[in-house]
């Protein structure tokens, strides 16, 4: 136990007397204020083996007075492209890690080059990493382009525009592709697998035009043929979605997780029958609101139009009860942007920010886990706050403890100025 950081935190930590009733190795932290998704209650957390367990404070050999700080859930970044290199990867934890957030989805990666860092994630003292590896999209689709790009700029040393092909992304016009793909797919060991659907009202239009290079994806027929395959061998999918179109096409192939908000680059709507289903299925959609952020300064008709749109579509999908995770899809940046930005929109009261961007988040991440509660079973994995945050939402940022998984972490250095 890190003495340094509880004092600094204004902490009180004390050992308990050795006796019968005492668990050596049993931790307690008393004297809590523990979000319960709705709202805090007092309580105290006992933690054995790296959770949360059912038991009375004495009982623990070291006990932590947090004198009635606040506790919630870590946070969590839904969608983003930050991690899976060695540039700046500990740069990026580090952000990560001081802004309270330990669970991070790679939606997009190059196996080779991620395995050179993997090493580096799933730790109690490092976030933990789901990987999403080369989505599936159509030839010319999406994200074709933006990869040959970035090859151009340096970003994959050793790979050329056909190597690229059949790693960092997979090209999938018909079944015939598919089936002969599969093996290569699942020979990278994907966490799960993400396609990609691009105004799917136009595939037919925009398949063999060359002026829509990386702004389509795949047949909406090949979508539940995907799908199917993935659930067999016992992966979700994450569809990245343009249009309200796309958003109806994921949901009806069976797609587990809606990886975009729709309407990121053109006004569109979600239908409110697509999203009482999602609601129905249990499908979570990711947010990255802030994406339409690019337009307020070049664009600011557009950027008019656009969050206009994302208020509609976002309060749709909440009136349905569509669970929301906060993702930023922002590189350089984490997902506290996303939620400031979601704050920004005058939609969601602060029990429900936190609640997307910490319990939502981890489970959309990790289903299999018991994350994102705070209760017997649980990880002993939380965040303790100098404030209430659903009396003001700043609080979040004073994060005076992180625990993970038992262990805690040492304080982040602060962010480097420019």
């Amino acid at each position: 136990m890190n003495r340094w950081i509880l004092a600094a935190a204004g902490l009180v930590l004390s050992s308990c007397a050795s006796g019968a009733n005492v668990t050596p190795g049993r931790a307690a932290y008393v004297n809590a204020n523990v979000f319960d998704g709705e709202a805090f209650r007092p309580g105290d957390l006992v933690i054995e083996n790296g959770r949360l367990i059912d038991a009375r404070p004495e009982t623990a050999s070291v006990q932590i007075d947090l004198a009635g700080a606040y506790v919630v859930p870590p946070f969590c970044e839904a969608h983003n492209h930050n991690l899976g290199s060695s540039y700046q990867n500990q740069a990026a934890i580090d952000a990560y890690l001081r802004d309270g957030i330990f669970y991070v989805g790679l939606l997009s990666n190059v196996p080779t080059i991620s395995n050179s860092v993997r090493d580096t994630y799933n730790t109690p003292t490092s976030v933990d990493v789901v990987f999403g590896n080369g989505g599936l999209t159509a030839s010319g689709g999406h994200p074709i382009r933006l990869r040959e790009s970035l090859l151009e700029r340096g970003s994959y040393p050793g790979f050329t525009r056909e190597t690229l092909a059949d790693e960092a992304y997979f090209v999938i016009d018909n079944e015939a592709d598919l089936a002969q793909r599969w093996p290569i797919i699942m020979g990278f060991e994907p966490d799960f697998i993400k396609i990609f659907l691009l105004y799917s009202e136009e595939f037919e239009a925009r398949r063999d035009d060359a002026g829509f290079f990386g702004q389509k994806g795949l047949d909406p027929a090949l979508a539940p043929l995907i799908v199917e395959r993935a659930h067999a061998a016992g992966l979700r999918v994450f569809a990245h979605v343009e249009s309200g179109r796309d958003f109806h096409v994921a949901l009806t192939a069976g797609a587990d997780v809606i990886a975009h908000m729709p309407g990121n680059s053109h006004p569109t709507e979600i239908d409110p029958a697509d999203a009482r289903l999602a609601a129905e299925r249990g499908v979570p959609v990711m947010t990255t609101s802030m994406l339409i952020d690019r337009y307020r300064e070049r664009d600011p008709e557009r950027y008019a139009a656009l969050r206009e749109d994302m208020i509609a579509n976002l309060g749709v999908l909440r009136d349905a009860g569509v669970i929301l995770a906060a993702g930023s899809d922002t590189y350089g940046g984490t997902s506290r942007a996303e939620i400031d930005f979601l704050r920004q929109l005058g939609l969601f009261s602060n029990a429900e920010l936190l609640r997307m961007w910490s319990t939502d988040c981890a489970r959309t991440l990790f289903p299999q886990r018991a994350l994102g509660r705070l209760e017997s079973g649980a990880e002993a994995s939380f965040l303790v706050l100098g404030g209430d945050p659903l009396a003001d939402f700043a609080a979040t940022g004073d994060i005076a403890l992180r625990v993970k998984q038992g262990v805690v972490l040492d304080a982040p250095s602060p962010a480097a100025e420019n």
